[in-house]
């Protein structure tokens, strides 16, 4: 949470959250509620027409969700813009015209230019003051931006290569049901479904669509995620990025090569390491798979070692998105905005 001096309270927002109902809305949900954060009011929208999108909690307290009318919203300060990217386009507009600031979540305002892409730990100085649109990064540009942004501080320029490996959770409620629905029919000898992956994920692992041309909805590029990563770390970093997905529910994991240039000692590249409040270092018997890391906070660093060129290192991390991503980053980024709030009124 924004750091308040003694006495001070950050004055309370009101607050909506567009797609009330997806799955990074309910990380933004549970974020907004562990954090305390304080809201004047609290809207719930959602363009979904299934019965299930009707009705969400907060808190542990039902909530009916609306349909949205840019004509009755009401007074709003600070949106986050959750769902799909076809979703949270239709509300990237309202920012402006109604006067809130959005952060979204959606993936609907990545490679807009005019659009700034904030994570938290690495460049909170770029959020606008006023109205308008933020993006929040995709889930794997978030992961590795705060991985490699203490490391491109102190050992700049870097080079790093990395192979991460997506969750299911990556496509939502949907993409998490489909790869149950394989691994069970997989294991009765029946046909699997395949409308989110495109083909099998249970018991697999899918290349990414550069090389294979096949994609189900939703998927991230290499080329997309690496042009964010470098819009966040700046023209110092060179990072190459490979996505495979895999058949995990939970989690996205990175082996990352680096190339520091200075030829650091492992004993400085952890102590950069250390300096992010986002990354925990794990001992060597401590577990650091998607299955133990799940609904646990950060990123969970191990296995740091030399490769025997100079300035070479492996490591191995693991990030649950849903407990340290994109929602997470989307409320420090509200947080910071009311802390600008009290600075602004002590001035």
């Amino acid at each position: 949470m924004a750091k308040r001096s003694r006495g001070e309270v950050s004055p309370p927002a009101h607050v909506a959250l567009f797609e009330a109902t997806a799955l990074n809305a309910r990380g933004v949900k549970e974020q907004l509620v562990a954090r305390s954060f304080p809201t004047a009011s609290l809207k719930l929208y959602t363009s979904r027409t299934d019965p299930d999108s009707n009705l969400t909690d907060f808190g542990g307290e039902a909530m009916l969700v609306s349909s949205p009318d840019i004509d009755a919203l009401g007074e709003i300060e600070i949106a986050f813009l959750c769902g799909t990217r076809d979703e949270g386009a239709k509300y990237l507009g309202w920012a402006e015209r109604k006067g809130f600031l959005a952060i979204d979540l959606s993936g609907a305002s990545l490679g807009d230019n005019e659009v700034p892409t904030i994570n938290i730990e690495v460049n909170p100085e770029a959020i606008p003051i006023g109205s308008g649109v933020v993006a929040a990064p995709h889930p794997i540009a978030q992961f590795l931006s705060t991985l490699l942004a203490p490391l491109a501080r102190s050992f700049a320029p870097l080079r790093a290569s990395a192979v991460v490996l997506q969750p299911a959770s990556e496509r939502g409620e949907r993409g998490i049901e489909e790869l149950y629905k394989q691994t069970i029919g997989l294991l009765n000898f029946h046909e699997v479904p395949n409308t989110i992956f495109g083909r099998q994920l249970a018991f697999n692992l899918l290349p990414s669509p550069v090389h294979t041309g096949k994609q189900g909805p939703g998927g991230a590029a290499p080329p997309e995620v690496e042009r964010e990563v470098g819009r966040m770390l700046g023209p110092d970093a060179q990072v190459t990025i490979e996505i495979v997905m895999a058949p995990v529910f939970h989690c996205h994991s990175v082996s990352l090569h680096l190339e520091l240039s200075g030829s650091p000692a492992r004993e400085r590249v952890i102590a950069a390491l250390r300096e992010s409040e986002g990354i925990r270092l794990q001992g060597a018997g401590d577990p650091i798979t998607p299955a133990e890391r799940a609904g646990k906070p950060g990123v969970a660093v191990s296995g740091i070692r030399p490769t025997g060129r100079d300035g070479g290192y492996w490591l191995w991390a693991v990030t649950d998105d849903l407990q340290s991503g994109s929602a997470l980053n989307a409320v420090r980024i509200a947080e910071t905005i009311l802390a600008r709030r009290i600075a602004e009124r002590t001035h």
